[in-house]
C-alpha cells in the first residue's frame, strides 16, 4: 500500500506570469499523451499561444534511466530532469505561453512513493529541491487498472512495468489521495471514449479560466 504519512500540502511558490501551466497526470494507459495533444489543439482554436511538453524531457537522462541500478538513483535522475525541464517551462510561461505538460511532479509522487514504496516525504523533499514550479491546474486522469492495461495492449506498448496491475493500482491509489488534497488538482474520469474524456477535460479548463468555446 502507498504511504500515508504526509498529506498536508506544502507551501509552494506561485509564479507571476501571463502564461498558464496545465499538467496532465495519471497511470499508464489513461490517455495522457492523447489528451494533452487534444487539449492543446482546443486551446489553439481559442487563439491561445500553446506549447506542449512532457517528462522525462532530457534525452541524456532518459538514457541514464535505462541503466539505473536502484530506485534511489532513478528518483534523483527524474528530479534532475525536472529541474532542467522546469526552467524551460518557466521561460515559456514568461513569454505568455500556455504550457500543456504530459506528467510533472505528481508522477514522481505517485510512481516512486505509491508504485515503488519509497518514503513519500523523501520523494517530496527531493522534488521540492528540484523545482518550486507548480501547475496552475493538474488534471489527474483515472480509470481501472485492467482497462488501462487493455489499452496498452491494443496499442502494442505493453511491458512488464506497464502491465504490473498491482503496481498500477498502487499508483492509482496515490493519485486519488493527491486529488483529495484539493487545491489545483482535479480528478477526471478517463474510462470513457477518447471524445468523452476530451469533453470532461475541456469543461474543467473552461471552468477554471471562464473560457468560452
Amino acid at each position: 500500500m502507498p504511504p500515508t504519512g504526509c498529506w498536508k500540502e506544502r507551501g509552494r511558490a506561485r509564479r507571476k506570469t501571463k502564461g498558464k501551466f496545465i499538467a496532465l497526470e495519471g497511470g499508464d494507459g489513461t490517455g495522457k499523451s492523447t489528451q494533452a495533444r487534444l487539449l492543446a489543439s482546443f486551446l489553439e482554436g481559442l487563439g491561445i499561444f500553446v506549447q506542449t511538453t512532457r517528462e522525462p524531457d532530457s534525452p541524456l537522462i532518459l538514457k541514464a534511466l535505462s541503466g539505473c541500478r536502484s530506485k534511489k538513483e532513478a528518483c534523483l535522475l527524474f528530479a534532475a530532469d525536472r529541474a532542467s525541464h522546469s526552467e524551460k517551462v518557466e521561460e515559456l510561461l514568461r513569454a505568455g505561453a500556455w504550457v500543456v505538460c504530459d506528467r510533472f511532479t505528481d508522477s514522481s509522487l505517485a510512481y516512486q512513493a505509491g508504485g515503488w514504496g519509497m518514503d513519500l516525504r523523501q520523494v517530496e523533499e527531493v522534488n521540492a529541491f528540484a523545482t518550486r514550479l507548480a501547475p496552475d491546474l493538474t488534471l489527474i486522469l483515472s480509470c481501472p487498472a485492467p482497462l488501462a492495461a487493455a489499452r496498452m495492449r491494443r496499442r502494442g506498448q505493453e511491458s512488464g512495468f506497464d502491465l504490473d496491475l498491482a503496481l498500477q493500482k498502487r499508483v492509482s491509489c496515490l493519485y486519488r489521495l493527491l486529488a483529495l488534497r484539493g487545491g489545483e488538482r482535479k480528478l477526471v474520469d478517463a474510462s470513457g471514449t477518447e471524445r468523452q474524456v476530451e469533453s470532461r477535460i475541456r469543461e474543467e479548463v473552461k471552468r477554471k479560466w471562464n473560457l468560452k468555446s
